[in-house]
């Protein structure tokens, strides 16, 4: 089957998972995809950054629980449109890493992962004593918002879909700018950052525009996630977010965008799965499959799914040994 046949199967599959949510499985995994859908759109910003632009961010929790915190405190007290609730989420991630890109990407390497955690851990702490956010109890209650015309995402069903459309939204949004100039640049500054800066390309503004980029994504996701739990707390902002963000991200493979996904999908899911089986010893089994990942498949997932399709283009081809 061709990337594109496969890619049609698993949207067929994921449009037609509500249809079995109640008769074959519990609507629960409904909120479990949706769960997974706010992380991948994350993902995709943070791999622009990360795997297109070589800047590893140890601190990404901060722009996803900007996302939440705006959401929940729009849909609280301003309105119950989505539509607006997520436009201040998407602007709160973008000020946010706007202001801290502004400082950190003054950085490289291990001094840039330990800026982006200390302003994360700054902002965990902040929200944790803001008392009209709810301080260390968050924000319960937040109401279920409204698409207009009348349509509710109290609906499970209906949340799913826009959480479906919104995760595909930001799927052509990071092709588009992987595939543009501006990516392609990005690329070129992971690889040789001097040769880029001798081209003639401003690296600290591209890396800006990345990282900024990245906060408009995560503050998305987190504004999706805000609006399905309907609860928010501080430990959305909490350094073990960012770390689970990074392992998503090594698992699923840097700088593909698709494999970010699919390691999100497979953390989440998985995770659900072993820790209703296994009780408290399932974070052995997770860390028994990270440390298979990084000795066997470096790339991630995309890295192994690429590997397979070569070898079997290799077996079909004639005459190949």
């Amino acid at each position: 089957m061709s990337g594109r046949g496969g890619a049609l199967v698993l949207l067929g599959a994921l449009a037609a998972l509500p249809l079995g949510a109640g008769p074959l499985f519990s609507e629960f995994y409904l909120a479990l995809a949706i769960r997974a859908f706010a992380f991948g759109i994350l993902l995709l910003g943070f791999d622009l950054l990360a795997g297109y632009g070589g800047l590893i961010s140890f601190g990404h929790a901060m722009f996803f629980g900007a996302g939440a915190y705006a959401t929940a405190l729009v849909l609280k007290h301003v309105t119950a449109s989505f539509w607006v609730a997520l436009g201040a989420a998407a602007v709160a991630g973008a000020v946010l890493a706007l202001g801290v890109g502004f400082l950190a990407i003054r950085a490289r390497e291990i001094y840039f992962v330990f800026l982006t955690f200390a302003f994360a851990q700054f902002c965990y702490h902040a929200v944790n004593s803001w008392e009209w956010a709810g301080a260390a109890n968050g924000l319960p209650g937040i109401p279920k918002p409204t698409l207009g015309f009348g349509l509710d995402l109290g609906n499970r069903t209906l949340l799913y879909y826009t959480a479906l459309g919104l995760a595909l939204a930001a799927v052509a949004v990071a092709r588009r700018v992987a595939g543009s100039a501006f990516g392609h640049a990005l690329v070129g500054i992971r690889e040789n950052e001097e040769r880029a800066r001798c081209l003639g390309y401003d690296v600290t503004r591209c890396l800006r525009r990345a990282f900024v980029l990245s906060g408009v994504f995560a503050g998305v996701g987190g504004g999706l996630l805000a609006a399905h739990q309907s609860f928010v707390a501080p430990t959305v902002f909490h350094w073990s977010v960012s770390g689970e963000v990074l392992l998503m991200e090594l698992l699923g493979g840097m700088g593909t965008l698709y494999g970010p996904l699919a390691g999100a999908a497979f953390v989440i899911v998985l995770g659900d799965v072993l820790s209703s089986w296994m009780a408290e010893r399932w974070l052995l089994v997770m860390g028994l499959i990270y440390v298979a990942c990084v000795l066997f498949s470096p790339s991630g997932f995309a890295g192994l799914w690429r590997s397979l399709r070569e070898r079997r283009g290799a077996a079909e081809t004639p005459g190949t040994p």
